[in-house]
């Protein structure tokens, strides 16, 4: 089965247009974000439900140098996001911003682990053990382990292709407005 990245959105289907525009993706029935190439669909769900901290998954966007990353950050604000703090140094190379319904994300700076992902670097998922749910996730989707430490895995697309799948410990991950499921 896909992995499939969910979203509860207030409004599904603006969340939706704003991701593919983002993305340069492909809306699919106004609440299913599809990539043209190498990704994973992105999946908007009604809530009532308002945002209330951070959220325990996020996207991280990829780059290919310095100056398009700044040019991410820059659409990325001119299409409605926000600069966000979740308590990241100044010091850090990956800018924190936040969507039109305040779901972080960070556009990283260049990575060549993140080559051929397309424009998703990595679905990032907090956890109290990261080892056990890379495992748990590699051996489900049949995922490479190309990272792992006691407070970091990544996990890759057998081909080579497509974002990653990487936890990061977190010794209170709060459930939020995204999940990462099978679709």
């Amino acid at each position: 089965m896909p992995l499939v990245v969910e979203f509860a959105a207030q409004e599904p289907e603006r969340l939706a247009t704003w991701w593919a525009e983002v993305l340069g993706w492909t809306v699919v029935g106004g609440t299913e974000v599809r990539p043209d190439g190498p990704g994973v669909p992105l999946r908007f769900v009604p809530t009532s439900d308002t945002k209330d901290g951070q959220n325990d998954v996020h996207l991280d966007l990829r780059s290919e140098t310095h100056g398009e990353q700044n040019h991410i950050v820059e659409r990325l604000f001119n299409h409605g996001a926000r600069f966000a703090d979740i308590g990241q140094s100044t010091e850090v190379p990956w800018v924190v911003m936040a969507d039109v319904e305040g779901n972080e994300l960070c556009v990283l700076e260049p990575r060549k682990i993140y080559a051929c992902t397309g424009p998703l670097a990595a679905v990032v998922v907090d956890t109290t053990d990261p080892r056990e749910q890379g495992r748990a996730w590699a051996d489900e989707l049949d995922y490479d382990v190309v990272i792992e430490q006691a407070e970091f895995v990544s996990l890759r697309p057998p081909t080579g292709e497509g974002p990653h799948l990487e936890f990061l410990h977190n010794e209170h991950p709060k459930p939020g407005m995204l999940r990462v499921v099978l679709g």
